[in-house]
């Protein structure tokens, strides 16, 4: 594995992943009309593009 330091301190869990994954066919996500999620835990955001 990776030695990086992820902002929310801990590993992704299968039900983080699997929350994310069933968003779009809720409820709440009646207003959404696209968009892509990235499920890191946060590296993505230390990253100068």
């Amino acid at each position: 594995m990776l030695n990086v330091k992820l902002p929310l301190d801990r590993v992704g869990t299968p039900d983080d992943r699997a929350s994310v994954a069933l968003f779009p066919a809720s409820p709440r996500a009646a207003y959404a009309t696209g968009h892509s999620v990235l499920v890191d835990g946060g590296p993505s955001l230390l990253s100068v593009h």
